[in-house]
């Protein structure tokens, strides 16, 4: 249920937070490979689930309930924790400041090494997203959008979340498909009104407190 749904987040919220990007990198890896490659297979609950129509489910599959359940927690379940900022490489780095810290104090040795080693985690993320993920994302749309699949939504956040990080390089990767180029361009404008409303109301808020609080 939804309960368990935000408990099972919140779990994996921590987790990640408590990983090294050696490990965000490698659990990214076999959550695409695993999961959403393993849905793209020919038989198999994951597959089952991802080409059961919208409506209908009953009729659509000899699959026993409990396993539609256990298969769709798994696919959501992946689509959250691959939508997590905690599972971006060099989120540590970056939030704690450290390019600032090298620069500020003479680069230190074990400092510019540990930037180095950021750097170099990010560009191999960025690569394996690229060709390995994309790939497998736009396949795996395609099988969602013929279903009318409620899983579509969250699948298409998750490309949102990399083409907002990457634009020019998926912008590149993609310049085969102008229509899903169009699609993530539109959310991504969405995303961006969402985000300057949610600042203005936080101003807003923060204003109508600070004027009762003098009041």
């Amino acid at each position: 249920g939804i309960k368990g749904c935000h408990r099972r987040r919140e779990v994996y919220e921590m987790m990640l937070s408590n990983m090294s990007d050696e490990q965000k990198l490698e659990v990214t890896a076999r959550l695409v490979k695993e999961i959403l490659g393993g849905a793209l297979q020919s038989s198999g609950d994951l597959s089952a689930v991802c080409n059961m129509p919208a409506v209908g489910i009953r009729h659509a599959t000899r699959l026993p309930s409990v396993r539609i359940e256990a298969a769709t927690n798994v696919l959501t379940d992946t689509l959250t924790i691959l939508t997590s900022p905690e599972i971006k490489v060099g989120r540590k780095g970056t939030e704690d400041g450290e390019d600032d810290l090298v620069s500020a104090n003479g680069s230190r040795p074990d400092q510019q090494r540990n930037v180095h080693k950021i750097r170099l985690l990010t560009k191999i993320s960025r690569k394996h997203l690229m060709e390995i993920v994309i790939p497998i994302i736009c396949n795996l749309k395609t099988v969602l959008e013929g279903s009318h699949s409620p899983l579509l939504k969250q699948l298409m956040q998750y490309l949102g979340k990399i083409f907002r990080s990457y634009k020019s390089e998926v912008q590149e990767h993609l310049a085969n498909n102008p229509i899903l180029l169009q699609e993530l361009e539109y959310d991504t404008r969405q995303y961006e009104k969402k985000q300057k409303q949610k600042a203005r109301d936080s101003i807003l808020q923060a204003d109508v407190v600070s004027n009762e609080a003098a009041a």
